[in-house]
């Protein structure tokens, strides 16, 4: 009697505990030892403090903006290339611009002609008063006859002044419509590599600052590396002390940086492991420069450096 029960109920539970244990031991994952894809950097010194870095041109990234709006007609460069000062890089529509230089140049040979014409009166009134003053009897020549000569000598020079006005008038309309054209062709204020292009032929480019700037460039050798050092950090770190850099990807590849300068205003720390801010975190920016041809980085690309400092100054016990 007390058999069936256990016959009915038991060997079901029996047979289903069986089989859970038999899936769980040939699915169970082999658990053991990986290694990363790519080692963690190290520190060459005996005592080092570290920064993460970002790679940027000598004298930082320049953007690139224009000083009127306007459509964008033609770019004259592509990322990459290695451009001299004052380098056409982008030009803005000119056709209006144009239009008016050509009436303003029409104007300045108006004007022209109109300082001629004077000229040519101011000579016949003071050939005529010459004349009149080289009589010497009264009695040919009446004085109000030589002072009306004279008046309008006199007037035809006031109209020669004002014809020369009106043409230093003309060509300064003239110049400054030329400026204008100039200043739509956008150019480059430094010798240096174009890094990146963010507007494109009949694009609508605005003046002045954007969040978007419409070209970056700079001077690519030597780059620098900008590295954020903790200020708890600072007193350790001596100015021109050595230090190696590694690029994210290329842990076996140390490059060497020289010490460029220390910025002298400490800032809130940007680059922090992790994603996620600390409280009141300020640090020291250093500069480091370095060859590019040492290895093929890109402004940036993080870095991560390691600068020979001083060991931690052992608490003394209170």
């Amino acid at each position: 009697m007390s058999i069936k029960p256990f016959s009915r109920f038991g060997l079901p539970v029996l047979a289903v505990a069986l089989l859970t244990f038999a899936i769980v031991s040939t699915i169970r994952p082999e658990r053991g030892r990986t290694e990363p894809p790519v080692a963690p950097p190290a520190s060459p010194f005996a005592t080092a403090v570290a920064g993460v870095g970002v790679v940027e041109p000598r004298g930082e990234m320049i953007a690139i903006a224009s000083d009127l709006p306007g459509v964008v007609r033609e770019v004259f460069v592509v990322p990459g290339q290695a451009v001299e000062r004052a380098a056409p890089l982008f030009r803005l529509d000119d056709r209006a611009q144009q239009a008016a230089l050509d009436q303003a140049e029409a104007s300045v040979e108006a004007s022209r002609a109109a300082l001629a014409s004077a000229e040519v009166a101011l000579a016949d009134e003071r050939q005529r008063l010459a004349m009149f003053e080289a009589v010497r009897d009264p009695r040919a020549v009446s004085t109000d006859e030589v002072a009306r000569r004279r008046f309008g000598a006199d007037r035809a020079d006031a109209a020669v002044k004002q014809a020369r006005a009106n043409l230093g008038s003309a060509q300064a309309q003239a110049d400054a419509v030329r400026t204008e054209i100039d200043r739509l062709t956008v150019r480059a204020p430094i010798a240096g590599t174009v890094f990146r292009i963010d507007v494109r032929v009949g694009e609508y480019a605005i003046a002045g600052p954007v969040q978007m700037p419409l070209m970056t460039m700079g001077v690519a050798d030597p780059l620098h590396v900008r590295v954020e050092i903790d200020e708890t950090d600072m007193p350790r770190v001596a100015a021109g002390a050595k230090a190696t850099g590694t690029l994210r990807g290329r842990t076996g590849q140390r490059i060497a940086l020289a010490f460029v300068r220390f910025e002298p205003q400490a800032v809130e720390k940007r680059a922090l492991s992790g994603g996620a801010e600390r409280v009141n975190t300020r640090v020291i920016e250093a500069i480091y420069a370095f060859d590019p041809r040492q290895s093929a980085a890109f402004v940036g690309q993080r870095m991560d450096v390691y600068i020979d400092a001083a060991p931690v100054a052992a608490r003394s016990p209170s």
